[in-house]
């Protein structure tokens, strides 16, 4: 008796998406081969040959949602930072849009046409961080996912646009 408590709390207590799936598709295999042919060792023998490839394809696909489902909250929480940013600051990422990059070197960003409070108040909200290049060149780096948005952004403004 103690061996099957054991057996379920390991069944019961898995956390593994895939093993817990597999462990039950395999379970339920067994049980219908032994139910038609009342053979335990070909319901054994089913459930065995079931088990890795019910939990190959079940991981496979657990973790492409997940990796969907981070991405979507990604850029969810990217769009709700955008539209809490003032009407300068969005000039800003617009003006980043615009010049095709998230990356600008202090130059380009002192030649446009922005409130320089602005990309300073980017820096603050760590959204926009000075940086260096390979080479040496100081640059400003804008988030990659607010950068996104803001293309986004600009496509809705003018569909022209690319």
């Amino acid at each position: 008796m103690n061996t099957i408590n054991k057996w379920a709390e390991r069944v019961y207590g898995e956390t593994d998406f895939g093993r817990s799936v597999a462990t039950s598709v395999s379970g339920i295999a067994g049980l219908l081969v032994y139910l038609v042919f009342s053979d335990w060792v070909i319901a054994a023998f089913s459930s065995i040959i079931t088990f890795p490839i019910v939990r190959l394809i079940s991981t496979r696909l657990y973790e492409h949602a997940t990796r969907r489902a981070k991405g979507r909250l990604a850029r969810e929480e990217a769009e709700r930072a955008y539209d809490q940013l003032s009407d300068d600051e969005k000039q800003v990422v617009l003006a980043f849009v615009e010049a095709g990059g998230c990356v600008l070197t202090w130059g380009q960003v002192n030649e446009l046409f922005v409130s320089k409070a602005s990309v300073e108040s980017l820096v603050q909200r760590e959204l926009l961080w000075p940086s260096v290049t390979v080479d040496g060149r100081e640059t400003f780096v804008l988030d990659p996912a607010i950068f996104d948005v803001g293309q986004d952004s600009k496509r809705a403004i003018s569909p022209r646009a690319v």
